[in-house]
């Protein structure tokens, strides 16, 4: 298993805060290769908002108990404390970048680039300045230079753009 990530504040544990508009609270991606499989479950969700991009191949996401499989050229949105239950497997050969968030004005943000809220699985398209942009955002996490947590809110904000194009 391949896995990168950044924590804002070196911090993985998921918390709320509204003392700005967006806040890049951790990003990361994993490419399952030899682990069998890699399972989450948060019956109770997060504090926070988590945006999940699968690049390539498959993943399982399980709603109200159903099994729904998502494939490359689609997102995912966890909204806080909505119960969050899925499965990667190495036989789907996924890819797939992450990211959590929060903020006062995060909902608005979202309506703002027409990112459905009422439907967690959306079509979010392929494009390689995805995977770019989620990369950039770890990259940030990690180094922490002057700027940086300006630089996170921009660089979501392109995603979101992105899957408003698309």
């Amino acid at each position: 298993m391949y896995m990168n990530a950044g924590y804002l504040n070196s911090s993985r544990i998921p918390f709320k805060d509204k003392s700005r508009p967006l806040i890049v609270t951790c990003c990361g991606t994993y490419r399952l290769k030899t682990k069998e499989r890699l399972p989450t479950r948060r019956p109770r969700g997060s504090l926070d908002y988590q945006l999940i991009y699968v690049a390539s191949g498959k993943t399982h996401f399980y709603f109200h108990g159903e099994d729904r499989i998502v494939n490359a050229e689609q997102m995912v949105l966890f909204q806080p404390r909505q119960e969050q239950h899925y499965e990667y497997f190495a036989s789907d050969k996924p890819e797939v970048y992450w990211i959590h968030f929060t903020g006062s004005d995060v909902k608005n943000i979202l309506r703002h680039y027409n990112i459905p809220l009422d439907e967690p699985v959306f079509y979010s398209g392929n494009s390689s300045t995805y995977a770019y942009l989620f990369k950039e955002i770890i990259h940030e996490l990690q180094s922490c230079r002057v700027g940086f947590q300006e630089l996170l809110e921009m660089y979501l904000k392109q995603i979101f753009l992105l899957i408003e194009r698309s």
